[in-house]
């Protein structure tokens, strides 16, 4: 039997300790260090939150939109801009201060600065930091005016002497067609339409705030032909590029590839092989698929005895290449695919119709040639000019214009067809090479003075070239009068 005594004692409960100071302490510590331990889970740290694009700057116009204008000149900037823009004021100076002003007022974005210092560099102007002039310090920034800080942190600038100079002219439509049709391509990737029209407008802007700014009125209509060059470019380079990938055309691939050119045995079938090492089948022409090209367009295009002599010259094993030529053309005219010759490809599918382009010999402008006596000027052929007719297909002929410039090789066969072997470089009708690419890179000569070294005595520093004349000198003579003895 259970205790009377224990059975009617109430239930004993545990009492809670109570915590020192000394053990809250302890506790809280060991919580900081390993806060998992108390079966407390951690907590994320609040991310901060990123600020909108409109009060990062992001989303504030660059001023190179599409439909972008300048807005209004007010009376205060009127007054100050007749001032900066003043005829009293040499060009050079207009030019520099408007180049400044203008982008202090762009959002330019890494590759259009890229582009626009470009751009500059090749019209003369220098692209680069003021030297030695240590920086801003914050007294210069409270006490300039937005106008001289733009002065002072400006990184374009014009040379006096070049205005001086005889052997510099000023030129805003030279420069723009040489920078377009001769630099751009060499500097930037122009594989897209957006692209072409992005770097384009870069240049058509900044001719833009000339004319909105009346910087130099003397020289606005060769600001307005310049932005005709742009909106030309725009339209031009695109064609070209397009132009690009399609050319020579298959007729003259084919032709290519039967007769020992360019293209022949560069197809490759698609297959495992070839797709692991990245052939692509595009490249040339099967010779199967060759000479059903060539065949077509001769039965399209020849005349009657073009293909009785080319039948001929198969048949007694005569046909040949009698003549191969690299030259310059220009296209004189675009003449596409006649009714009945589009009938005829009408019905078979397989290939596309072929048109005539004419062309006339065309001498690529170069840069001059360094060092050439009077006898070698002389012995330089004279330019003799020849027009040619060539085959190429349709959807060339629809991108193809006129006065459209490019480096080819033409051969000819025996019955008398012309066709390109190959074509090397395409370029816009307004192509020119500007003097100017020659200056790129170059910088005014600077004479050195020579330095003591130190821990050279006199007479060391002197064999070495940093002594003083009258030492060089006099070294000099005794070892003059050492050879005489």
């Amino acid at each position: 039997m259970a205790n009377h005594d224990e059975a009617s004692s109430p239930p004993q409960h545990a009492v809670p300790e109570i915590s020192t100071q000394d053990d809250l302490e302890k506790d809280n510590s060991d919580l900081e260090a390993n806060p998992t331990s108390m079966g407390i889970d951690t907590i994320a740290k609040k991310k901060k939150k990123r600020k909108p694009k409109s009060k990062r700057g992001i989303a504030n116009p660059t001023g190179f939109e599409e439909y972008y204008v300048d807005p209004p000149v007010t009376p205060e900037e009127y007054n100050i801009e007749q001032d900066l823009y003043s005829s009293s004021r040499l060009f050079s100076h207009r030019i520099e201060t408007a180049i400044q002003r203008y982008k202090a007022k762009r959002n330019f974005d890494s590759e259009r600065k890229d582009l626009f210092d470009k751009y500059m560099v090749f019209g003369g102007v220098d692209a680069g930091p003021k030297m030695f002039t240590g920086g801003l310090d914050s007294l210069t920034l409270e006490e300039s005016s937005s106008a001289e800080i733009t002065a002072l942190t400006a990184t374009n600038f014009v040379d006096d002497h070049m205005e001086e100079s005889n052997g510099f002219v000023v030129d805003f439509d030279g420069c723009a067609k040489g920078f377009l049709a001769s630099r751009l391509h060499q500097v930037f990737d122009l594989s897209t339409q957006k692209q072409i029209a992005s770097h384009v407008s870069v240049i058509r802007n900044f001719l833009n705030y000339l004319l909105h700014h009346d910087v130099c009125p003397e020289y606005n209509n060769q600001i307005n032909a310049a932005r005709k060059t742009c909106d030309l470019a725009e339209k031009e380079l695109w064609l070209v590029t397009q132009l690009s990938k399609v050319l020579p055309g298959d007729f003259n691939v084919a032709c290519s590839s039967l007769f020992g050119g360019y293209y022949e045995n560069v197809h490759v079938e698609e297959s495992d092989w070839s797709r692991s090492l990245g052939l692509s089948p595009d490249v040339g022409m099967s010779t199967e698929k060759a000479r059903r090209v060539f065949k077509f367009g001769l039965a399209a295009r020849a005349g009657g005895n073009l293909v009785e002599q080319y039948n001929s010259q198969v048949t007694t094993r005569t046909l040949k290449i009698t003549e191969t030529f690299e030259t310059g053309l220009e296209i004189l005219e675009l003449l596409p695919p006649e009714k009945d010759v589009q009938e005829l490809y009408a019905k078979f599918k397989a290939f596309r119709p072929l048109g005539r382009v004419r062309t006339r010999t065309w001498y690529p402008p170069c840069l001059p040639q360094e060092d050439l006596t009077v006898e070698e000027e002389a012995s330089i052929p004279s330019k003799e000019y020849k027009e040619y007719t060539l085959w190429v297909e349709d959807n060339i002929l629809d991108k193809a214009f006129k006065g459209m410039k490019f480096e080819t090789t033409i051969r000819k066969l025996s019955f008398g067809v012309l066709y390109f072997d190959s074509i090397t470089s395409l370029y816009c009708s307004f192509f020119d090479i500007l003097p100017n690419e020659l200056m790129l890179g170059w910088r005014e000569h600077v004479y050195l003075e020579p330095r003591e070294k130190e821990g050279l005595n006199q007479t060391q520093n002197a064999l070495l070239g940093g002594g003083d004349d009258d030492e060089e000198g006099r070294l000099a003579d005794d070892a003059e009068g050492g050879d005489d003895e």
